[in-house]
């Protein structure tokens, strides 16, 4: 008679976590996005635990803290105003496709695309840069941000490059 086996999700996804930072060569990278060593913890341990916070449909606030360092720890490194994320972002997704060109389908058309989104605001009023921004679905103005996120596509697969949270001083537009 045979048992069932019971699935590991924590064990399964650190070994996908830990099995694409080899592929992406995420050390090396965090280097070129100016993290500076500080502390006995890596970037890398940090952005592995954020994917694996993440992968368990946990918020920081609901986290447990890693072995080597706190959640604490954590917010102070997404914080730091020295770690260049945008380049972060568009190193790690020029590696992607890099990975996956020669797996695209030469007859397929590359291509990026420019997505600006409304991230519509209706119960805050005092949040930073917050104002009147024009829904184009809708034809009126919301309160709220535009995400503007330029991606890579092959038709199937789309990876963000890079993004910004566009706003105004102007509280009327």
């Amino acid at each position: 008679m045979k048992s069932i086996e019971q699935i590991d999700h924590e064990n399964d996804t650190k070994s996908l976590i830990s099995s694409f930072v080899k592929l992406i060569g995420l050390p090396e990278l965090t280097k070129k996005a100016n993290f500076k060593r500080r502390s006995v913890i890596s970037l890398t341990m940090i952005v592995s635990w954020l994917a694996s916070v993440h992968f368990a449909r946990l918020s920081l606030f609901w986290a447990k803290d890693d072995r080597h360092f706190s959640v604490r720890t954590a917010r102070n490194v997404l914080n730091d105003g020295r770690i260049n994320w945008q380049k972060l972002l568009c190193l790690i997704a020029a590696r992607l496709i890099a990975c996956l060109k020669p797996v695209i389908d030469k007859r397929r058309r590359l291509a990026f695309i420019v997505d600006d989104t409304l991230m519509a605001r209706a119960c805050s009023k005092k949040t930073e840069l917050l104002a009147k921004v024009y829904d184009h679905d809708k034809h009126e103005y919301l309160t709220g941000y535009r995400g503007l996120t330029l991606g890579w596509s092959d038709g199937n697969t789309f990876l963000p490059v890079n993004f910004a949270l566009m706003s105004t001083k102007n509280k009327k537009n």
